[in-house]
């Protein structure tokens, strides 16, 4: 089965074997419930959220939908006009999801630099000492930075003061600081208020959703790092057409080979396998699904090759369009491709019964309690070892990392994958996000399963994040430099480890297998890690 759908550009859409199976028998449904009649029409009622309180009439980031970016379009070029008149040109995002991810790609496939060379985005969707403490100890990149707020947690909320503490530090007025913060938010929400009480300026938006690629939250902090996103919103409006008629609709196609994979048997979906022409799609395109999908479909990004061990449960979507076995793939433009995704993940959704527009579920309280019990062992010298605790009996035995890992192995069989939840600082030059991704692609090859990497955010769209199959892998680790929160009785890696733990008891909660290692010294312990791996100890 192949569908070609040309827009501003060819995007295409191919499924082969039993994916082209799993789609055909979908694509009736879809259009006996008129759903891309109703998408078109932005009929909420198509998930349950629709009758409950609070969504019903409410402005919601809608699937594809370019309309509400366009409608900053003016406001977000003043605001850049503004930060090249300070001498603004980084831009550091403080919020998460899929918006943020949007904007990063955004950003590396269409950002311009500032005429001096500089100009980046860089996305904090968590409260790791790591970034923080670099940017505020480089005041020359600190006194060039605007900070982008689209998040309302508490993780956002504490960086914001953070950094507002570290503009302070830089001599900066009341006046000044407010000059540097930009919020994207709706119009009654906190962080509006916060905004109108600080005196930053305020973007509004509609409710934030799964759906944000071509919104406010990711169109406003890409704008001010130099994306031309006017010319990116007049690409996707040509896409909308080809997602109303009844043939070789891209977007109702992908939809059908996500869903229908799903429903038939195929709940992982490996995202990536080969270079994209667009890199960091793959990653944004499986929180979109992460989020939209509510657990019933497990999207995992895999950095390169083919999964070892490809079995009927899961399915290869490749973004080089080169079809590969019983796989799927997808190419286009940026534009397209944004708009199309956002459409799949809403159909996909639909199909799986789904509920991608439910409100985001509320933090736990902070607590130093996760729920594993007391470590298991501790593996390694003092004050360098790594601690290992579990929510599971069968391996409850094992005494090193070696037997945990060979233990954890057989755990994760077929219908299931792993996900290694990192609570460590995710940047890949500077941080322990480069040892993360090895240690990931060491632990895929000793379990023949795929292998998911989170950072230990939560997405702010919420719903359910812990799917039947999905055997959860938490590293922590203790912070040798922290950064305290201004007003606030706990400081960056207090809270960090505290998201740690409640993610540790939510998917306890959930009945979902939960080993948490925590390393004494990141690095030793990340190294140990990656040996014991590797089967070198």
């Amino acid at each position: 089965m192949s569908f070609t759908a040309v827009v501003s550009g060819e995007t295409a859409i191919t499924a082969r074997g039993p994916l082209k199976e799993a789609a055909e028998r979908v694509l009736g449904r879809l259009w006996i419930d008129q759903v891309p009649v109703r998408l078109a029409s932005e009929d909420a009622s198509l998930w349950p959220s629709a009758a409950t309180a609070g969504v019903a009439g409410r402005p919601l980031c809608w699937p594809g939908q370019p309309g509400p970016g366009r409608a900053v379009l003016d406001r977000a070029e003043q605001l850049r006009a503004r930060a090249r008149e300070d001498g603004l040109t980084d831009v550091v995002l403080l919020g998460g999801g899929s918006p943020a991810r949007a904007a990063e790609l955004i950003v590396a496939a269409r950002g311009r630099p500032a005429p001096d060379g500089r100009g980046s985005l860089t996305v904090l969707d968590g409260p790791d000492p790591g970034p923080p403490l670099r940017l505020r100890e480089d005041p020359e990149r600190l006194n060039r930075t605007a900070f982008v707020v689209t998040g309302a947690d508490p993780a956002t909320e504490a960086l914001r003061e953070v950094f507002a503490e570290a503009l302070r530090g830089e001599g900066l007025s009341p006046a000044g600081i407010a000059r540097r913060f930009v919020t994207v938010a709706e119009p009654r929400a906190a962080a509006a208020e916060h905004a109108a009480k600080a005196g930053h300026a305020l973007v509004e938006a509609p409710a934030p959703t799964a759906f944000g690629a071509l919104s406010p939250y990711a169109l406003v902090p890409a704008a001010l790092a130099g994306a031309d996103v006017g010319a990116l919103l007049e690409e996707a409006t040509a896409v909308l057409p080809s997602l109303t008629r009844p043939e070789h609709n891209p977007g109702l196609v992908l939809g059908a080979i996500l869903g229908g994979a799903a429903r038939a048997g195929r709940r992982t979906a490996v995202l990536g396998g080969y270079p994209a022409a667009l890199p960091g799609i793959a990653g944004w395109a499986a929180l979109l699904l992460r989020e939209a999908a509510r657990g019933r479909l497990a999207p995992v990004v895999q950095d390169g090759g083919l999964p070892l061990l490809p079995d009927d449960d899961l399915f290869l979507l490749t973004f080089d369009g080169r079809p590969h076995q019983d796989d799927a793939t997808v190419s286009g433009p940026l534009a397209a491709q944004l708009v199309v995704w956002e459409y799949a993940a809403a159909v996909a959704s639909y199909l799986l019964e789904a509920d991608p527009l439910a409100e985001a579920e509320r933090p736990a309280p902070m607590t130093l309690d996760d729920g594993t019990g007391e470590p298991l062992f501790a593996d390694g010298d003092p004050g360098r070892a790594v601690e290992a605790r579990t929510t599971v009996p069968a391996l409850a035995g094992a005494s090193g990392l070696p037997g945990l890992l060979d233990a954890l192995a057989g755990r994760v069989g077929r219908g299931e994958h792993l996900a290694l939840v990192a609570h460590l600082d995710p940047d890949e030059a500077r941080g322990q996000g480069a040892q993360v991704r090895r240690l990931a692609a060491l632990l895929a090859a000793r379990l023949g399963r795929p292998v998911r990497v989170d950072w230990g955010t939560r997405p702010p769209a919420g719903g359910n994040d812990h799917p039947d199959g999905c055997v959860y892998l938490l590293v922590t680790g203790n912070v040798v430099r922290d950064v305290p929160v201004p007003g606030r009785h706990h400081r960056l890696g207090m809270l960090q480890l505290a998201r740690a733990l409640g993610d540790a008891r939510d998917a306890r909660a959930a009945g979902r297998p939960v080993v948490r290692l925590h390393l004494q010294n990141r690095w030793a312990g990340l190294a140990r890690l990656l040996d014991a791996a590797r089967g070198d100890i």
